[in-house]
């Protein structure tokens, strides 16, 4: 190894990267293989999640019983059941069911007379703004707090907060959201208690998301940091007198990203599965409200569109989470390489 390539080595990785930024014969942090395979994968969840679903639906027979009233005759019920497509083979229903779900083309939801995939958009701006703001502020501060508890100047106060945090995440969503309303919109009566449009209704429901986020991200970040304040690297910085600010952030910090990022793609999963809490004890208008909507009418197309809407949401965010981790550090996709 010749000493350009030695002293490049001993960079922290994102230096690294920009470092070899426009060098020639760059390769891509990912490869072909490890792309293909994160795609299957993806493809495969949206599959899984949606087949998930259609056996919920036949679960308790002709999804068609639901829909009529109980004093309903049996020929009212083989009536619905033609109109909706239940009376056909059950693999017929699922090839439907998966192309309606593929090409957004969903039966009129009962409730509303219309395609529901349309609903479903209209709402997903307020859940990804939700979302957004409480992944990324969560993620912003178990980022600090696992840095903190892994500082071997900071890591008292570090470690209290995380353990604080932990403390909070035993707390179910809809427990800690109605503490929420009852001290700040019922108590101190500063903020609203539900609603949307403007900051302040904002507060309370991505406050929940937040603490549901900062604990699992603080604790894996907090682990990869205490590592890397073991490594040869960092000791050797440390022995020559640079600024412990420096070795902190850029040596430790950046070294410690890539397994927090991991973690965060688990994270926006469980938002999306909290969102429903949320969004019902806040009444804010996003998918999850109106997922609950469609479960207690038992809006079958609804549905069909709320948990599409979702699952591909999902995947993408973990699809995205998992290529940025690999770009941190490309020890986790050379596996697949």
């Amino acid at each position: 190894m010749s000493t350009a390539q030695a002293q490049l080595a001993a960079l922290p990785r994102l230096r690294r990267w920009a470092a070899l930024a426009g060098a020639p014969g760059l390769r891509f942090p990912w490869s072909v293989r490890y792309l293909l395979s994160r795609l299957a994968t993806a493809v495969l969840a949206v599959w899984a999640v949606l087949t998930v679903v259609f056996v919920a639906m036949h679960a308790s027979g002709n999804p068609a019983s639901f829909l009529v009233s109980a004093s309903a005759t049996t020929e009212q019920v083989a009536r619905v059941s033609a109109l909706m497509g239940f009376d056909r083979p059950v693999a017929v229903q699922y090839l439907v069911f998966l192309g309606n779900a593929l090409t957004g083309q969903f039966p009129d939801s009962f409730q509303y007379k219309q395609n529901p995939f349309p609903l479903v958009l209209d709402r997903l701006p307020a859940t990804l703004l939700l979302g957004a703001l409480g992944l990324g502020i969560g993620t912003v501060v178990g980022i600090a707090l696992g840095h903190l508890a892994a500082s071997p100047r900071w890591h008292r106060w570090g470690r209290v907060a995380l353990s604080v945090s932990t403390a909070l995440e035993a707390v179910p969503t809809f427990l800690f959201g109605l503490v929420l309303i009852w001290v700040f919109a019922v108590s101190l009566a500063v903020l609203p208690a539900s609603g949307s449009g403007t900051w302040r209704t904002a507060v309370l429901p991505v406050t929940v998301m937040v603490v549901a986020t900062v604990p699992a991200v603080a604790r894996v970040l907090r682990t990869a940091a205490a590592e890397a304040w073991e490594q040869e690297h960092v000791r050797t910085a440390r022995s020559v007198g640079a600024p412990e600010r420096v070795v902190a952030w850029r040596h430790v910090g950046l070294n410690a990203l890539a397994p927090a990022l991991s973690v965060v793609g688990v994270s926006a999963g469980a938002l999306f599965g909290g969102a429903i809490v949320t969004e019902t004890l806040f009444s804010w208008p996003g998918v999850g409200q109106l997922s609950v909507s469609a479960v207690t009418a038992y809006d079958i197309p609804l549905v069909l569109a709320c948990v599409t809407v979702t699952a591909i949401g999902f995947v993408l965010v973990s699809l995205l989470v998992d290529l940025a981790a690999a770009a941190l550090d490309p020890r986790s996709a050379r596996g697949h390489r």
